[in-house]
């Protein structure tokens, strides 16, 4: 029966039998009510539902009221009020009869999305009741996946089966069709700008071999709604002030197999800025919000120079205290000879201080993790830019999902509350896992940490890797405000077996155990300072009578007594998926404080990160090492520096770039190092994992060094290095980072070792 022929029979039997019920002029009084029919949800729930209740009078627009909330529900199919009349009053009875029960639920057709993904997402489930409009919803929910997905075909059809107990057996069957991909995009009105230029600024892309590949020539509806702003910044950026997006149009052809894309727009003429001025509230100086501006006279107009300057001047009158200042850019065109005089309005608003930093959110964190870490404080004045930084601080913990700050009203119209609203972030982790790598083969790996220990901060970190030629047990505890102050402090213990094999000549036993600790000097907001010292316990054992001459040389046990300071710059958006910024790193270190070795190393390296759109992120890295024994002894092989089987120099096996002894061509590393790499990170398509992206890469790196033992020393020359690109795959997964590369080798030595292919799961020692 469709629901509004029952409702309207319901509330008709509702209002006949309350109209002779009082016709009769017996008592109305409701003297008991029961439900009747229901079979799976219970009457206590149905009459909690209702309004009438056992000694109310009766009354019909109440009753009527409650047949049209049940019938509201979804669940009913017939419902009818019925009673008995007596002297006392009347005893009423509610008749149900309810939807059947869902016995069996099943998707069948679906093959770009597995039924476990789509069933997740589903309202109606088996053992629910069956409810039309959960059905209808459900079918509608599926239907806008799907086309998010490009399927514009697909044709969803549910099916109910009635079986012998009245339950039902409910299948949804699916026709996906083919995925409907972009044909063409065409512009009309562009004179200075090719189609294929202004491609590039849309989001979607003509189906071709890359487009296909990328998931690019399918439409996404929400970025088709902005492509016309884009294109508007586009041509606003390069000075065309008075371009407009006339239209955009999206047409679907009948068959649904192919959308065009048509965009109209009017280019207008270029803007020359003529004259930038600044008026208004000039905190602190006229020269200093003039210097903000990007903008310059005598250059073309450009969007993004103008909101940039915005931005800018609305921090400098902020960090005076006005936290309400608004900057309004006031126009005056000459549409003679298209230029643009610009004068920016400087409204500060009323100077205000903290009254209080109020924090909500951190329900397992200490207040004083989340205040420390604040760059503004109570009773001062309000700072646009420590506002910033106290989110950015903030963010870097990586304690909190979401980080916001607010600033209402205090008790004064001068004073604000700093209100700091955090979303806990899980930072306990416990992990047990296999993994494979081609030099350890397979790996088994015990990992707990916590990076927010009894709620203060602390950093816990205990690992157990257990490879076939290594060992590896680490604990490190770190403390991010040593003694209440801005000092980091660290401890760490470890211990490490290692069978290491060079280049697959010599196999030979290194067992370490050591330990040590740090402290980290925070300079500014992104300049520290570390000072670290490491003492270790080195066995090399099980050494071949024909290994080479360094090796011999220092089997037996040797110990390590090691001083080091870093000095570091970083200015990173965040600490993993970065997106911009960079890290500098300068470090120096000796083991000159007792123990049986003596060297000095020094290290330099820097990292930079570039936003190329919103999900490709160009990386640009270098790093020179060098290391130098003194006092008569030889720097520990191990210490040597080798190139290959890691992100340095793809291409190349492990210790396949190596000062080699060249009468067993054993590897035995370099003590100078030098490697440069670019890595372009973007999205894979039709993968929606967190935490996998694709790299493209070029590599150049070399190892030279002085005469050691029988090797003889090799010098720096442009001519030995080794470079190599290629394409991988990176992945943070619950076991370990995987890493999966082919690298195409460019230009190599005639010594080298060379691997295109590396795969690692789990992490690598």
């Amino acid at each position: 029966m469709p629901y509004w022929v029952g409702l309207v029979y319901a509330l008709c039997s509702v209002n006949a039998w309350a109209d002779d019920a009082q016709a009769t002029g017996m008592h109305n009084h409701i003297l008991s009510l029961s439900v009747e029919g229901n079979r799976y949800i219970e009457s206590a729930a149905i009459l909690s539902d209702l309004d009438t209740k056992v000694g109310d009078v009766l009354n019909r627009r109440t009753m009527s009221r409650d047949i049209q909330r049940l019938y509201a529900s979804g669940v009913y199919q017939d419902l009818q009020f019925s009673g008995v009349r007596s002297s006392q009053g009347i005893k009423l009875v509610l008749r149900v009869k309810e939807q059947p029960l869902i016995s069996r639920y099943k998707i069948v057709g679906n093959n770009a999305v597995t039924s476990k993904d789509l069933k997740h997402k589903l309202k109606l489930k088996s053992g629910m009741v069956f409810t039309p409009s959960l059905m209808r919803k459900d079918i509608n929910m599926l239907r806008r996946g799907y086309l998010k997905k490009g399927f514009y075909q697909v044709d969803i059809q549910p099916k109910k089966t009635i079986l012998a107990d009245g339950s039902i057996k409910l299948i949804v069957h699916i026709v996906e069709g083919i995925k409907t991909r972009v044909r063409q995009i065409r512009f009309m009105g562009n004179h200075d700008f090719t189609d294929a230029e202004l491609i590039s600024e849309v989001s979607a892309r003509p189906t071709s071999l890359l487009a296909w590949v990328m998931n690019k020539d399918i439409i996404n509806q929400k970025k088709f709604k902005n492509d016309g702003q884009r294109l508007s910044q586009f041509y606003q950026n390069r000075g065309y002030l008075d371009m407009k997006v006339e239209s955009s149009q999206l047409m679907l052809t009948p068959n649904k197999k192919s959308f065009y894309l048509n965009f109209s727009v009017h280019e207008g003429a270029v803007y020359t800025v003529s004259k930038l001025g600044v008026t208004g509230d000039l905190i602190p100086s006229k020269e200093k919000m003039m210097a903000v501006i990007k903008l310059k006279e005598g250059t073309h107009y450009s969007l993004s120079d103008l909101r940039t300057s915005i931005q800018d001047m609305t921090v400098l009158v902020g960090d005076e205290g006005y936290a309400f200042a608004n900057v309004t850019p006031l126009f005056k065109r000459n549409v003679e000879d298209h230029t643009v005089a610009i004068t920016f309005d400087v409204e500060k608003g009323r100077k205000v201080y903290i009254e209080r930093i109020e924090i909500e959110g951190n329900e397992k964190t200490d207040d004083v993790v989340v205040r420390r870490e604040m760059r503004l404080d109570e009773s001062e004045r309000f700072s646009a830019t420590g506002m910033r930084l106290s989110k950015e601080k903030l963010g870097r913990l990586q304690l909190f999902k979401d980080v916001r700050i607010s600033m209402p009203k205090g008790s004064a119209p001068d004073r604000v509350n700093a209100k700091v609203n955090v979303t806990e972030n899980k930072t306990g982790s416990f992990t047990v896992g296999f993994g494979y790598s081609q030099i350890e083969k397979m790996l088994f790996r015990i990992k707990t940490s916590q990076k927010n220990l009894l709620g203060k901060g602390y950093g816990l970190n205990v690992t157990a890797d257990v490879g076939a030629r290594t060992q590896n047990y680490n604990v490190s505890l770190t403390d991010p405000y040593f003694l209440d102050r801005d000092i980091q402090a660290s401890v760490n213990v470890n211990k490490t077996q290692t069978k290491l094999t060079q280049v697959q000549t010599t196999t030979y036993t290194q067992n370490n155990v050591g330990g040590g600790f740090g402290l980290t000097f925070f300079l500014s907001e992104h300049v520290s300072d570390s000072v670290s010292y490491q003492y270790s316990n080195t066995n090399i054992s099980n050494l071949p009578v024909n290994s080479t001459l360094i090796l011999l040389s220092q089997a037996g046990r040797q110990t390590t007594s090691e001083l080091s300071e870093s000095l570091y710059f970083d200015n990173r958006d965040r600490a993993t998926n970065t997106s911009r910024g960079s890290v500098h790193s300068l470090r120096v270190s000796g083991a000159t404080l007792g123990g049986n070795n003596r060297f000095i190393e020094g290290s330099l390296g820097t990292q930079n990160y570039f936003s190329v759109s919103e999900d490709v992120v160009l990386r640009a890295s270098s790093a020179v090492s060098w290391i130098q024994g003194y006092a008569g002894k030889n720097v520990p092989i191990y210490r040597r520096y080798s190139l290959g089987g890691d992100n340095l120099l793809h291409g190349f096996d492990y210790y396949g770039v190596s000062m080699r002894d060249p009468l067993t061509a054993e590897a035995v590393g370099g003590s100078k190092k030098l490697s440069a790499n670019l890595d372009l990170f973007f999205p894979l398509p039709y993968v929606n994992t967190g935490g996998i992206r694709g790299v493209l890469f070029v590599d150049v790196g070399t190892v030279w060094g002085n005469a050691v033992s029988n090797v003889p020393a090799v010098k720096f020359s442009p001519n030995n290095l080794r470079a190599s690109t290629g394409v991988g795959i990176e992945w943070a997964s619950p076991v370990g980072p995987l890493t999966m590369s082919f690298a195409k080798v460019l230009k190599k030595q005639p010594q080298d070792v060379l691997r295109s292919f590396n795969f690692a799961l789990g992490s690598t020692f």
